[in-house]
């Protein structure tokens, strides 16, 4: 009888063994993660436009060189000029590229004597990236360095075309042998600021204008609002499970799903975004890390207008790499004052994550619901009062801006201001405008400038057409 238990016993774990073996094999587990990491986010609808790293580069000015020490200034605002040339350009090829020093030439000699063009960017380019802007040659050995400007000239008496780009440690640089640029292309580059503002050069390094400035308006523009709940949805994986925080005293709101917060300060028209991550080591690859930001502001948020890649910072000792990307409207920089956030897109980086993100609310509408003449203090005037608050060696670029003034109603006046660009990154304010004069008259050279130039003969052709 107990021999019969025993195999009865042995059968039965055979059979549940077989039980085993057939649900290991044909029910496993599912091994894929349910519970999301700490990066993702979910999928919103789009906020706002998005770019591509090209369209936030251009450069801060175009410089010309006429000879005879003579020099004007195109910035992207309403001048057509800026546009003809940087369009030209985009489609000349640069090749041949070698290594070389910034002593090897004389630049005071060619910046007085020799015709042609400079385009200043205001912060280093890498040059991954300025290759997605310009047509550069891919073999070139180089391509981590970065790129503040590039000087195009015609040596005085000769029909040679010399191409160099200025990498921003101020001692190296680069010339394109190959570049498909011909004399015509800088001759007529330069003709055109012969109807423009005529440029002093100041500590030979940047340019003041001789004469006022009308080239901007005040402007009085309405804006609409990103809302809370979209940048919630936007930034947390489940706004469900975020709470809200009150600030006492300013009464700033602070949201956070117990990792990442978001701040809503400025009556609801400023956000900071915060996502901490572990410090990294290492030195960050500059163009991977402007690209991420630029594919984090598509995703989330969008792009309320033009903006341009402006700053780079360090924002603390534990590895971040901080971008700041400038607004403009009408081609023309927006620029706060300390005690007013507007202005600017900025984020932190840490190699490819995004641990702060910071930006307005407001959305500017596309076409300015009123407008009045200004003028900017030019020449002596102006000198005047850049003494008065600066050393001249200290300054590294003039440029017209918008320093704004946001209403109750969130609509924004944009008042006219010349702007400068400190040796150490930082923008300041400098001298406000005035009312133009109702009687005043535009120099009859500004009215020609106003209209859209024609580009000279063989602009458009063909390298081998201009051969011809």
């Amino acid at each position: 009888m107990m021999e019969k238990v025993k195999s009865a016993l042995l059968a039965l774990l055979v059979a549940l063994s077989l039980v085993q073996s057939y649900f290991l094999v044909y029910s496993m587990p599912n091994l894929e993660t349910r519970v999301p990491s700490g990066q993702d986010y979910v999928l919103t609808e789009p906020m706002g436009p998005p770019l591509e790293v090209k369209d936030l580069l251009f450069p801060e000015m175009i410089v010309v060189h006429m000879g005879e020490d003579r020099h004007t200034v195109f910035y992207p605002d309403n001048t057509p000029y800026y546009d003809l040339i940087l369009t030209k350009l985009q489609g000349r090829l640069f090749r041949g590229l070698r290594q070389d020093y910034s002593n090897t030439v004389d630049w005071d000699r060619v910046r007085r004597e020799d015709k042609g063009i400079e385009l200043r960017f205001g912060r280093p380019v890498p040059f991954r990236l300025l290759q997605q802007v310009l047509k550069i040659d891919g073999e070139f050995l180089f391509t981590r360095d970065s790129i503040e400007r590039i000087w195009i000239f015609v040596r005085n008496g000769t029909e040679d075309v010399r191409t160099f780009f200025f990498s921003s440690d101020g001692r190296n640089i680069y010339e394109s042998v190959g570049a498909d640029l011909t004399v015509g292309d800088v001759d007529s580059f330069v003709g055109f600021g012969e109807y423009w503002v005529p440029y002093q050069t100041m500590e030979g390094d940047w340019y003041l204008p001789a004469e006022p400035y009308d080239r901007v308006a005040q402007l009085t523009v309405k804006a609409a609002r990103y809302t809370v709940e979209q940048m919630q949805r936007s930034l947390f994986f489940d706004p469900a499970v975020t709470r809200a925080i009150q600030e006492r005293g300013n009464g700033n709101l602070i949201y956070t799903d117990g990792k990442r917060g978001l701040k809503i300060t400025g009556s609801g028209r400023w956000m900071s975004y915060t996502d901490p991550a572990a410090p990294t080591e290492g030195e960050p690859d500059q163009a991977d890390e402007i690209a991420g930001a630029v594919q984090f502001v598509n995703q989330h948020g969008g792009w309320n207008g033009t903006h341009r890649l402006a700053q780079e910072f360090s924002p603390d000792p534990a590895g971040g790499y901080g971008v700041r990307f400038q607004q403009y409207y009408e081609k023309v920089p927006i620029i706060s004052d300390e005690e007013l956030n507007f202005g600017y897109i900025e984020l932190v980086m840490r190699k490819g994550v995004v641990t702060a993100y910071e930006r307005s609310l407001l959305i500017l509408d596309q076409t300015a619901a009123a407008r009045a003449g200004r003028m900017l203090p030019g020449g002596d005037a102006l000198r005047a009062k850049i003494a008065e608050d600066h050393h001249l060696s200290s300054i590294r670029a003039l440029f017209p801006a918008y320093r704004p003034e946001i209403g109750d109603d969130d609509s924004v006046v944009l008042q006219p201001v010349w702007a400068v660009r400190l040796a150490d990154g930082m923008v300041r304010i400098l001298a406000e405008s005035q009312p133009e004069p109702e009687e005043a008259s535009r120099p009859e050279k500004a009215e020609r400038a106003a209209e859209p130039a024609e580009a000279a003969p063989g602009e458009d052709q063909s390298p081998a057409e201009r051969e011809q």
